[in-house]
């Protein structure tokens, strides 16, 4: 969120394309740092039998969530419906990526596993 702001601060006073450079630093930076470390959490909480259903379905959630914020921007953009069309995409994708956050927190925080290995080291 923190890029969106500077992207929004900087290219707003100039529309110079070195005016986004630091914005979309900021925002790949983010996107980098956060979304290794999420797929790492949600795979984990699951047996390595499910691995394989879990890594397809988080691809596809990603897939999904990515081209749905591409046609909402995007229908912005063309739309033009304000001299600040661009400014409008992006506080859209902020607030919808606040909104993600907030759902986020609801989620259950882990899963009983009937397939839990055991710690000892007896024969069976």
């Amino acid at each position: 969120m923190g890029g969106v702001g500077v992207l929004l601060a900087l290219a707003s006073g100039s529309p110079s394309a070195w005016a986004f450079a630091p914005g979309l630093l900021l925002i790949g930076l983010g996107l980098g740092l956060s979304l290794t470390p999420s797929v790492n959490v949600v795979q984990s909480s699951f047996p390595d039998e499910q691995q394989g259903e879990i890594s397809g379905l988080s691809r596809s959630v990603s897939n999904l969530g990515s081209s749905l914020g591409t046609a909402v921007a995007g229908t912005i953009l063309v739309a033009g419906l304000t001299a600040h069309a661009y400014g409008a995409a992006m506080i859209t994708l902020a607030v919808l990526g606040l909104v993600g956050l907030a759902t986020a927190v609801f989620l259950p925080r882990g899963l009983v596993s009937n397939t839990t290995p055991s710690l000892s080291h007896e024969p069976k």
